[in-house]
């Protein structure tokens, strides 16, 4: 079986490092991409559980048989207590003007 390529130079991991990342800007650099890396990992999820959760709302209202129009009453009635809590602007106040 061959080796992999840096086992075959003799390198080790340690030795592939770029100096720039000893620096204070290379470490900034390197922790802001990680940072971007996990913001993009946490939207994709977010992302997904929405989908999810609009399948599911969307069964729960064809099994129960809950029309928009109950639904939109019943957000209509529980829009003071969710805009108190939320940051103000969230979709379903634009949602709810229409």
């Amino acid at each position: 079986m061959p080796l992999p390529m840096r086992a075959a130079s003799g390198l080790s991991v340690d030795d592939h490092h770029h100096p720039s990342h000893d620096s204070p800007t290379g470490r900034a650099i390197q922790a802001a991409a990680r940072q971007a890396q996990r913001a993009r990992r946490a939207e994709t999820v977010r992302l997904r559980q929405r989908a999810a959760l609009l399948e599911l709302l969307v069964q729960t209202m064809a099994e129960l048989h809950i029309s928009m129009a109950e639904l939109n009453a019943a957000r209509k009635a529980l829009a003071p207590a969710w805009r108190q809590v939320g940051d103000g602007g969230t979709s379903l106040d634009h949602d709810l003007e229409r």
